[in-house]
């Protein structure tokens, strides 16, 4: 995570003396392990803290916070009031890391993946529409977390499905895909959805059609599924959208939306490809939406579908990706999101990560906000959405420039997409019993300290 360019220029934390009240501290963490974080949080003069990935907000006594620092660098934030500090789902349409003026309210301090930490100025307000973008900074508590856990124990069962995950193959899924203008009104969108439905049928999976409206015209998602072995009513879902938001570039312009989402739909693509061949107990729904953009009409439509045909009790997990293909300096950060009440499921996430992908820095945060996990969540199922950190920083987002050259523009998509991919591979492995293994002491996988259902 990077401060803002914006605090520099505005001389708010550089520099400032101590003796400022209390001024909010903020503390780089870099790589303090949990005991030296929750010294800092315990620290003489704290009030109260929040944690903010690799930085920490320590509110008090500025002075006695100042003397507790140990080795951690900390900076004061001179002139901010703690009490107008708030949690923005940033659009990195407003620049990147603040190079360019925010239109959105507040003083920008810091970014984790798609959430800025912003500071109201005086006479400031929140917007009165779509308030939905702003939550207060919660106190004592984490609002996002690298993950600083060990990894789990590698399964010999898990590592070959993890192994056939190909990157070259998933990138060239995201060029056919942003060849087309998918835009849900666009002219490519429904050659985009016949080719998602040819390619999961070429993986043997069942593949439908469901339509919905969307503002007078019809869409499809595109589902494939495999029936499980041994637990076929047992269902595990693994979605991301492939349709692709109008640019806003002038008069015909569309948007190729390599990383925003053909990124995150040929990722489901090559989940299914490498999963199938070890026949999951578990039945697993491929799905590919339409009507994200607009408004996340497709996972709408289909959580909809699940509770009218009776089939949402069935599912006991649900992955979404969303903008798995860009990193900005070659530093791969995922973040994984999901709400409160799933918090086991995130943890057990991220420790696979860490056994899986060990190339991945994981940030945690339940704080869920605008993709296609959310209707899950809303519907009582346990869903969690992963997406690079660098989501907000990608400079082509909802651009005609999202293109997979500008996606890959420092060499480094294949990496960052594999790495997330493969931690998705492994943590599917476990939640649909990959394999068809039989488990002698009566249990799985799934039904470990990460089950929320």
């Amino acid at each position: 995570m990077r401060l803002l360019s914006t605090i520099a220029v505005l001389g708010l934390l550089a520099g400032t003396p101590v003796g400022v009240g209390a001024a909010p501290v903020l503390v780089t963490l870099d790589d303090a392990g949990p005991q030296a974080v929750q010294a800092l949080k315990q620290a003489p003069g704290v009030a109260w803290w929040a944690e903010f990935g690799d930085r920490l907000l320590l509110v008090g006594d500025t002075d006695r916070v100042l003397q507790s620092r140990g080795a951690a660098p900390m900076q004061v934030l001179d002139g901010i009031d703690p009490d107008r500090l708030f949690l923005h789902a940033a659009s990195c349409a407003h620049g990147v890391d603040g190079d360019t003026p925010h239109a959105d309210p507040g003083l920008p301090i810091a970014r984790v993946g798609h959430w800025e930490l912003r500071a109201l100025r005086a006479g400031e307000t929140l917007p009165t529409a779509d308030n939905s973008h702003w939550q207060p900074l919660p106190r004592n508590r984490v609002a996002i977390e690298r993950y600083r856990g060990s990894g789990a124990a590698a399964d010999p069962l898990v590592l070959p499905l993890v192994a056939a995950i190909d990157p070259a193959r998933w990138y060239a899924g995201v060029e056919t895909l942003a060849a087309w203008d998918r835009n849900s009104f666009g002219s490519g969108i429904v050659l985009a959805r016949d080719w998602i439905g040819g390619a999961f049928a070429a993986t043997g999976l069942a593949v439908t059609l469901p339509a919905f409206t969307l503002q007078g015209r019809t869409l499809n998602n595109v589902v494939g599924v495999w029936t499980g072995t041994r637990r076929p009513d047992e269902w595990v879902i693994v979605g991301g959208h492939y349709d692709a938001i109008q640019s806003g570039g002038g008069s015909g312009a569309i948007a190729p939306g390599a990383d925003d989402n053909a990124s995150g739909c040929s990722g489901v693509i090559e989940l299914a490809r490498a999963l199938t061949a070890f026949r999951p107990q578990r039945t697993v729904v491929f799905v590919c939406y339409s009507g994200e953009e607009q408004g996340l009409h497709g996972s709408i439509a289909h959580v909809a579908a699940l509770r009218s045909g009776g089939d949402l009790a069935k599912v006991t997990a649900m992955i979404n990706m969303d903008m798995i293909g860009y990193s900005r300096d070659g530093t791969f950060d995922v973040l994984l999101e999901t709400n409160g009440q799933n918090r086991a499921y995130i943890e057990r996430f991220a420790a696979v990560a860490a056994a899986y992908a060990p190339e991945l820095g994981t940030l945690l945060s339940t704080n869920p906000f605008g993709s296609d996990h959310v209707p899950y969540l809303q519907a009582g199922v346990r869903a969690l959405l992963t997406i690079q950190g660098d989501d907000t920083t990608y400079p082509h987002y909802h651009r005609a420039t999202d293109t997979p050259a500008n996606m890959d523009a420092g060499g480094w998509s294949q990496s960052i997409g594999g790495a997330i991919l493969r931690m998705n591979a492994a943590m599917l492995a476990e939640l649909a019993g990959a394999g068809d293994r039989v488990f002698a002491d009566g249990l799985d996988p799934g039904d470990n300290g990460a089950a929320g259902r």
